[in-house]
C-alpha cells in the first residue's frame, strides 16, 4: 500500500525518511528511532501550503475566516456534496467525521516528522503561530488510513514546540491523530478555518484527480498551536 503526500508525490506507506534543511544540515528527529533516509527531501517540502493573503493585518485574515468577504466558507458552499461541505466547515474532529463516512475505525500513519526553523516553512507561518522566524517548529506529514487499505486523508502540520506540558506528546504521536490526542489529553483547543478548495490527488499509477482540502489554525487557549492542511481522498470525499 502507498499513500500520496500533500505535494502529490506517491510514497510507500511505511514511515518515510525525514527531509533535511540545507541551511542547518540534517533534520533532527522528534522522538523515536531515526527514520530511514529512503525518501528524497523534495518529497516532503518544509514549506506549508498557506494560501491566505500575507500583505494584510492578521486580524483581517482571521476576520475573513470568521465571516468577512474572503471567508473560505464561501468557497465551501460551491461543493455539490453536503458531506463535503460538512467536513470542510466542521470545527470538530475530522477523524470522527471520516470514520462516520468510512464506516470503520481509521488509523494514523506517520510519514515524516522533524524540527525545522520556522522561516523555512513559509513567510506566513511565524506571524500566524506568533513565534520568532529563527525558532524551531515541528513539521509533520501523516495519513489517515483504513486498516490495510488506502489513505482517506493526508495531512501537513507545522506546530509550535514547548507551548505547554503534555502537548508535544500529542503533536508527535505515531498512533493517535492530533485532534483525538488533544481531546484525550484534556487540552482545550479551537480551530480557525483559513482556507479551503481543490488540489491534485495523485493516486496509484500516477493518476491525478481533483481533491478537496482545508487549512486551519488550532489554538491552545489564546495561543496558536498548529497550522494544519488536510487533503482528502476524492474516492471517499467528493470534490465536485
Amino acid at each position: 500500500m502507498s499513500v500520496p503526500t500533500p505535494c502529490g508525490v506517491f510514497q510507500p506507506a511505511h514511515p518515510a525518511g525525514r527531509p533535511a534543511d540545507p541551511a542547518r544540515g540534517p533534520a533532527r528527529p522528534v522522538g523515536g528511532p531515526p527514520l530511514p533516509p529512503s525518501v528524497p527531501p523534495r518529497s516532503f517540502p518544509l514549506e506549508f501550503p498557506l494560501d491566505v493573503p500575507l500583505d494584510v493585518p492578521l486580524d483581517a485574515i482571521f476576520g475573513a475566516a470568521l465571516g468577512g468577504a474572503a471567508d473560505p466558507r464561501t468557497k465551501i458552499r460551491r461543493f455539490a456534496s453536503p458531506l463535503t461541505r460538512m467536513l470542510l466547515t466542521s470545527e470538530g474532529l475530522t477523524t470522527t467525521l471520516l470514520e462516520a463516512m468510512a464506516g470503520e475505525s481509521l488509523h494514523l500513519r506517520c510519514l515524516a516528522q522533524l524540527r525545522a526553523p520556522a522561516h523555512a516553512t513559509g513567510d506566513g507561518v511565524p506571524p500566524l503561530l506568533r513565534i520568532d522566524a529563527g525558532g524551531d517548529v515541528l513539521v509533520r506529514y501523516s495519513a489517515t488510513t483504513r486498516r490495510g487499505g488506502p489513505a482517506l486523508s493526508v495531512n501537513h502540520v507545522v506546530a509550535r514546540l514547548g507551548l505547554a506540558p503534555g502537548i508535544q506528546a500529542c503533536l508527535t504521536s505515531t498512533s493517535i491523530p492530533l485532534g483525538p490526542a488533544l481531546h484525550a489529553a484534556g487540552t482545550g483547543h479551537r480551530r480557525t478555518l483559513l482556507d479551503a478548495g481543490r488540489r491534485a490527488w495523485r493516486g496509484e499509477g500516477g493518476v491525478t484527480r481533483p481533491a478537496c482540502y482545508k487549512t486551519y489554525l488550532v489554538w491552545h487557549g489564546d495561543e496558536p498551536l498548529a497550522l494544519i492542511d488536510e487533503l482528502f481522498n476524492p474516492g471517499t470525499v467528493p470534490a465536485g
